[in-house]
């Protein structure tokens, strides 16, 4: 009579039933043994980290043309926090098996690198270039989400107030808008146009009078008692701000009122469009 079989587990052993006379069935087992790369896995899930780099590094003497050595081995640095050796078994296991699943555990490490140099270590250049190394290694299909706010931090702590609204709205998704603010930042880095700001808006009209392509006066207030320089912005009579000559109040790419004090009176700008939906840029035309 046949008793209970055992369950199948491929890991462990393998099994096959041999029919012999009558109704008897010999079952033979077969033990099959664990790669090293997967007993080196579990150790480093429970937490035993040097005993599982050793028993990777005798699966790499045995075999190093094996990708699966390298990249466990890779884990293992990662989370020995040793990223600069993680990152070149990365490598090697890439140039034996060029997978996503690879890149994807390279990339990570590189987030993880990126992290530490950004905070607590405070090398934001360093930081950016192993972000964007990450970045790179990222599989498209795989969410680049924490990435791409921990681009955003790095800009905010270089204090470059653009790229980190850019790479906000990209890390929430809002892609449709980061193409738009990316659109005006080249604007403002490449124009020929004389670019200008305008300030003090929300002791006037606020922004609701600077529609696209809107033009308006400006007019030299040499005897203004807070600045010598300072320009008013008009429509007819109406003042609705100033052009800006503040640190404060200028962004990358805009002259200030004191670069631009030697206008005419008759001089005009136009607006181009608003930045950060606080900043109305616009463009000198006409004299």
């Amino acid at each position: 009579m046949m008793g209970n079989q055992p369950k199948k587990d491929l890991n462990y052993l393998d099994y096959s039933k041999d029919a012999v006379e009558g109704n008897s069935v010999q079952t033979t087992f077969k033990f099959q043994e664990v790669p090293k790369s997967e007993k080196a896995l579990k150790l480093k899930e429970e937490g035993k980290l040097k005993e599982a780099l050793r028993i990777i590094d005798d699966a790499l003497n045995e075999n190093p043309n094996d990708f699966k050595n390298w990249n466990a081995k890779a884990l293992i640095l990662d989370s020995l926090s040793e990223y600069e050796k993680a990152i070149e078994c990365f490598d090697n296991a890439l140039k034996l098996n060029n997978s996503d699943f690879i890149k994807k555990d390279k990339a990570n490490t590189l987030y993880n690198f990126a992290k530490v140099t950004f905070f607590p270590e405070g090398d934001y250049e360093k930081a950016m270039n192993l972000i964007d190394y990450a970045l790179d290694n990222l599989p498209e299909d795989e969410d680049a989400s924490e990435y791409l706010f921990l681009k955003a931090e790095i800009y905010e702590s270089l204090g470059m107030p653009m790229e980190t609204r850019l790479y906000y709205l990209k890390a929430e998704g809002e892609f449709e808008k980061a193409n738009q603010l990316s659109d005006q930042i080249e604007f403002l880095k490449n124009s020929d146009d004389v670019l200008i700001t305008v300030s003090g808006i929300n002791f006037f009209k606020g922004l609701d009078p600077f529609e696209k392509g809107a033009i308006f006066n400006l007019v030299k207030q040499p005897d203004n008692e807070h600045d010598s320089d300072a320009i008013a912005i008009f429509s007819a009579d109406e003042q609705l701000g100033f052009v800006a000559n503040s640190q404060y109040t200028l962004i990358d790419g805009v002259k200030s009122a004191s670069e631009i004090k030697s206008i005419g009176d008759n001089q005009k700008a136009e607006v181009v469009f608003v930045f950060f939906d606080r900043y109305v840029i616009m463009r000198l035309v006409g004299d």
